[in-house]
């Protein structure tokens, strides 16, 4: 029986799981582009569902309008605050309204030397001309970083992350691991779905199932991720 790729669960509800959350796509995103699928259950995909939609908003908000690999994102992350020419009755305006207030609750002045979640920019202020800072949950960024690494290496590998392997994610400030950054460089295993998101995927020479991942989502945002066994990560803390 297959398993659910993120709780391992046997499937009785399956479900399709998009690696990339539909919304997400850029808006020159071409009709021909692959938008990977992989089973999950039906718990995993709402539960995670909901999280991607709280995590589009903030994100995409932080996105330049002009970004290249993100066209349309910012227009779309204020739509969901109800921000736009938008022709929408007045009870869709009054969840707008309150998904934008609970957003602007999760405001704070920005401060010099504030170190913001890499790619991320204060383009928008929705209190006034001040710069702002918006608060985002590390366990949401967390859980869609690696429901997007599971479903890559899903797809790419034809395996589920389980025992004795397990996946962890890391959100570097790039200036600091210039190494990486060239290891990837040397990467030939690289796929791109549209603008909007590059795949690149690095094996290890002694053991292909110790894998690498850099994910580039709009152009800014980078998720690192690194599938090993126990032995593995305690090697690469001692380094």
């Amino acid at each position: 029986m297959k398993k659910c790729i993120h709780c391992f669960r046997p499937l009785k509800d399956k479900t399709k799981d998009h690696v990339f959350p539909r919304s997400w796509y850029p808006d020159d995103t071409p009709v021909n582009v692959q938008r990977w699928t992989v089973p999950s259950c039906l718990d995993c995909n709402n539960r995670l569902g909901v999280i991607e939609e709280n995590l589009f908003v903030k994100l995409g908000i932080c996105v330049g309008p002009s970004q290249a690999e993100a066209s349309g994102i910012s227009k779309r992350a204020l739509e969901r605050l109800g921000i736009g020419d938008l022709k929408i009755d007045e009870r869709e305006k009054g969840h707008r309204a309150a998904l934008r207030n609970k957003i602007i609750k999760e405001v704070i002045p920005y401060e010099e030397g504030m170190e913001p979640f890499p790619g991320t920019a204060h383009n928008l202020d929705l209190q006034g001309d001040r710069p702002i800072a918006i608060l985002i949950s590390q366990k949401d960024l967390l859980d869609v970083s690696k429901k997007v690494l599971r479903g890559c290496e899903f797809k790419i590998s034809h395996r589920i992350i389980d025992y004795p392997y397990r996946l962890e994610v890391y959100f570097p400030n790039e200036k600091k691991i210039e190494f990486v950054s060239e290891l990837f460089q040397k990467v030939s295993q690289v796929t791109y779905f549209g603008p909007g998101f590059e795949v690149k995927r690095g094996e290890s020479d002694k053991d292909e199932m110790v894998a690498l991942y850099k994910v580039t989502i709009w152009g800014q945002f980078k998720i690192y991720g690194a599938i090993g066994t126990e032995d593995y990560f305690n090697q690469m803390s001692a380094i």
